[in-house]
C-alpha cells in the first residue's frame, strides 16, 4: 500500500514538528506564501448560476443546517489548491469548491486554517468537513468517510532548459525540493535508500514548509528538481516568469477527497451528490479550469470509493 500523499511523518523528530507547526500556523502571512500578490493570477470564479438542491441540502446534519455555515479545515500553504491570498483571506481550488458546494446545500462557508496532520482528528468536532487535497487511501478511510471529487499525482519541474539535464527517473545524488511532511518526502526517503543500496548516493532532499518555497530554490538553482503532487508542479510553472519548466510524467495518479465523519453517512452522502450536481451542470469543470487544473477532473463523484 502507497504511503498517504500529504501526511506528516512519523519520524519527525518533535523540534521539527513544533517548528512545522508554526510555521504553517503562523507563516501563512509571509510573501512566499503569497503567491497571487506577487502574480496577481488568482482567478475569479462565477459561481452565480449554482443553483440550491432541496434534497441534498435537507440530508445535511440538523446542528449544520441551524448554523447556516459549513465549517471546513485546510493547511493554507498548498497552493494552488487551498493557500493565503493577498487579501488574508483562504484561496485556491479547493476554497472554490467548498464554496460552490456550500451554494448547492444553501449554506455560508468558512475555512479556518490548521496543521494538516491535525485535520483529520478534529473532523465531527471543530471542524465539519476537511476539504484540503487529501489524497483517499486505506487508511484514512478506516477513520473518516471520504468524497471524491479530484485527481492529482506527481509531477517534477526543474529550471527552463533543465541545465543539470535532470531525469525524474534516475534521482540519485540529486538535490530534490519538496514539502515537508508530504508523500513526497517519505516517497524520496524510501528512493534514496533504494539508491544507497545500489551502491550510489542517496538524494541531497531539501524539505521546506511550502511548495512555493521549494520552487522558488529549484528556479533559483539551489535545487534540481521540484517534486510535487502534479497540480502543484503545474501552478509553480505557470507563475515562475518562464523560469521553470515541468518534465517527465505524471506520477501515481491518485483520488482527493473531502473528509466527513465517519458515523454521517447521510451527510456523506449529501457532500457527494452535491459535487455530483457540480460536475453534471459544469461548474467543477469551470472551477479546476480557471486554476490550470482541468486535467484532475472526475466524471462520478464517489463515497469511500476503493484507493
Amino acid at each position: 500500500m502507497s504511503t498517504p500523499r500529504r501526511t506528516l511523518l512519523r519520524a519527525l523528530p518533535a523540534a521539527v514538528l513544533v517548528g512545522t507547526a508554526a510555521s504553517v500556523t503562523v507563516g501563512c502571512t509571509r510573501a512566499s506564501e503569497r503567491l497571487d500578490a506577487e502574480s496577481n493570477t488568482v482567478p475569479e470564479v462565477d459561481l452565480s448560476g449554482i443553483e440550491r438542491q432541496d434534497d441534498l441540502a435537507a440530508m445535511v446534519p440538523a446542528p449544520i443546517r441551524e448554523r447556516g455555515e459549513l465549517i471546513n479545515g485546510a493547511a493554507l500553504n498548498y497552493a494552488p489548491g487551498e493557500f493565503v491570498g493577498s487579501d488574508g483571506e483562504a484561496v485556491g481550488y479547493d476554497m472554490d469548491v467548498l464554496a460552490a458546494i456550500g451554494q448547492v446545500l444553501g449554506l455560508s462557508t468558512r475555512t479556518e486554517s490548521a496543521v494538516f496532520a491535525q485535520i483529520i482528528p478534529s473532523i465531527g468536532s471543530k471542524y465539519d468537513v476537511g476539504i484540503s487535497s487529501f489524497t483517499i487511501n486505506a487508511e484514512r478511510l478506516e477513520n473518516v468517510s471520504m468524497v471524491s471529487y479530484f485527481q492529482a499525482g506527481i509531477a517534477y519541474a526543474v529550471r527552463t532548459g533543465n541545465p543539470y539535464d535532470i531525469d525524474p527517473a534516475d534521482l540519485c545524488g540529486k538535490r530534490v525540493a519538496l514539502q515537508v511532511g508530504t508523500y513526497q518526502e517519505e516517497l524520496s526517503l524510501e528512493r534514496s535508500d533504494q539508491c544507497r543500496d545500489a551502491g550510489r548516493p542517496g538524494y541531497d532532499m531539501l524539505a521546506y514548509v511550502s511548495n512555493s518555497d521549494a520552487a522558488t530554490n529549484v528556479a533559483g538553482g539551489k535545487g534540481d528538481i521540484l517534486m510535487a503532487d502534479s497540480p502543484v508542479t503545474a501552478y509553480a510553472v505557470a507563475r515562475s516568469r518562464g523560469t521553470l519548466e515541468q518534465i517527465g510524467d505524471i506520477e501515481e495518479s491518485a483520488l482527493n477527497g473531502i473528509v466527513v465523519p465517519k458515523d454521517q453517512p447521510e451527510f456523506a452522502e449529501a457532500l457527494r451528490g452535491a459535487v455530483q450536481y457540480l460536475i453534471d451542470s459544469g461548474h467543477l469543470r469551470e472551477i479546476f479550469a480557471a486554476w490550470g487544473n482541468e486535467n484532475g477532473m472526475l466524471e462520478r463523484a464517489e463515497v469511500d470509493p476503493q484507493p
